[in-house]
C-alpha cells in the first residue's frame, strides 16, 4: 500500500476555501481534505461555528491545517473579503468547495413568494456565481484549479414541493458544466457532487416529514440516510489528482435514489 503523500488521494500543499463549513458536508469535507494534507479556511455565516470546527481539524491532526474565516453567501462584499482573507492566509486557493446553501422553504410554485425565490438565488446561486468569479482568474494565472459545487439530486428532479430549492440546484450544475468548458484547457476541473438526503440541518424538512421520508427509505437502495462523510470523500476526490480527468461531471451521492426515481 502507497503511502497517503504519493496516492491518488495526497492533497498536501493544496489551499483550499470550504464555505459552510461549520457543521454537516461542508465541515466533513474541510476534515478530511485537512486529513489528506490540505489547508484549509473553514466559512460559516457566524464566526463562532466556524472557530469552534477549525479548532477541532487542528486538535485532531495535529497541525495548523484550518483558519476560520465568516462571511455570508448571499452578500457580494462579504465574498470579496472571505476571498481577500484566505488568500491572505494561504498566499492562495487552489481548491474551492462551494457547499453553503439555504433551504427556507418548502411548497408549490403558486404559492412560492418573490422575496423566497430571490434569497434562494442569492445564495445557492449568485454567491458561487461570484465565488467562482473572484478565484477563477487565480487559478487560471497558475495553471492549476478544482472547484467542487456541492448541489443536490433535487437539481435533476420534477417537484411539486421543492419548487425553489431544485430551480437553484439546477442552475448550480448548468453554472459548473459552462465554467469547465471555458476553463478546461487551463488545468481547472469544476465538478459537481449531487448529495440525496443526507443527515444534517439541511435535510430538515425531509426528515420531519414523515410521508417524505416514507418515499425517501422506499427508494433509497439500502433504506438508510445519507451521512456527510459519504459526500466528503466524493470531493477529496475531486480535488485530488484522482479527480484530474474529471471535468463537467455531476456525481450523485444519493444511494441510488435518482436510479429508481
Amino acid at each position: 500500500m502507497d503511502r497517503l503523500e504519493n496516492s491518488l488521494f495526497d492533497m498536501t500543499g493544496l489551499r483550499a476555501l470550504v464555505t459552510g463549513s461549520s457543521r454537516g458536508i461542508g465541515r466533513a469535507t474541510a476534515e478530511r481534505f485537512a486529513q489528506h494534507g490540505a489547508q484549509v479556511v473553514v466559512s460559516g455565516r457566524k464566526i463562532g461555528p466556524a472557530e469552534e470546527t477549525a479548532a477541532a481539524i487542528n486538535a485532531t491532526f495535529g497541525r495548523p491545517a484550518a483558519q476560520a474565516v465568516a462571511a455570508n453567501i448571499a452578500d457580494r462584499d462579504s465574498l470579496a473579503a472571505l476571498i481577500d482573507e484566505s488568500v491572505r492566509i494561504m498566499g492562495g486557493i487552489d481548491v474551492l468547495v462551494c457547499n453553503a446553501a439555504i433551504h427556507p422553504y418548502v411548497g408549490p410554485a403558486m404559492e412560492t413568494p418573490d422575496s423566497v425565490m430571490r434569497k434562494m438565488m442569492d445564495a445557492n446561486v449568485m454567491g458561487n456565481h461570484w465565488l467562482c468569479q473572484m478565484v477563477l482568474p487565480g487559478m487560471a494565472d497558475r495553471g492549476f484549479g478544482r472547484i467542487v459545487m456541492v448541489s443536490s439530486i433535487a437539481g435533476h428532479m420534477g417537484s411539486g414541493t421543492f419548487y425553489s430549492y431544485s430551480i437553484s440546484k439546477a442552475a448550480d450544475m448548468e453554472m459548473a458544466r459552462c465554467l469547465a468548458a471555458e476553463y478546461g484547457a487551463r488545468n481547472i476541473r469544476v465538478n459537481v457532487i449531487a448529495p440525496g438526503t443526507v443527515k444534517t440541518s439541511m435535510a430538515a424538512a425531509v426528515m420531519n416529514d414523515e410521508a417524505l421520508m416514507r418515499r425517501e427509505m422506499r427508494r433509497n437502495t439500502t433504506g438508510r440516510l445519507g451521512e456527510p462523510d459519504g459526500s466528503a470523500g466524493v470531493a477529496v476526490m475531486l480535488a485530488a489528482p484522482a479527480g484530474a480527468y474529471l471535468n463537467g461531471q455531476v456525481i450523485d451521492v444519493d444511494d441510488g435514489f435518482i436510479m429508481s426515481y
